[in-house]
């Protein structure tokens, strides 16, 4: 059983270390990509390095913003869900004697 158990656990992490090298390679598309599109502006002007950079660096920050508010009202969705929405284990009232048709 513990062989099995460190095989599964092996073969999660080298899945997992794949999975990581795909997202890095995803992610650095997705910067080349926005880096090509900030070198000009919308009037077809050439920008300086310094302004790419603080535009990609404004973009990140506001993609870090973006991310905890997602984060913090997604903690919200679940505290509402936990104080106001009974489990359905506890409220099933669609169990055979219930007479209710099962879907």
């Amino acid at each position: 059983m513990k062989g099995r158990l460190q095989l599964l656990l092996s073969q999660w992490i080298e899945a997992q270390q794949e999975t990581n090298k795909k997202l890095d390679t995803i992610a650095s598309l997705l910067v080349s990509h926005q880096l090509l599109q900030e070198c000009v502006d919308h009037a077809g002007q050439p920008r300086s390095a310094d302004e790419i950079a603080e535009l990609v660096a404004d973009s990140f920050s506001a993609g870090r913003c973006l991310v905890s508010e997602l984060d913090q009202r997604n903690r919200e969705f679940e505290y509402q869900k936990s104080e106001f929405f009974i489990d359905e284990n506890e409220g099933d009232n669609n169990g055979p004697g219930s007479g209710l048709a099962q879907f």
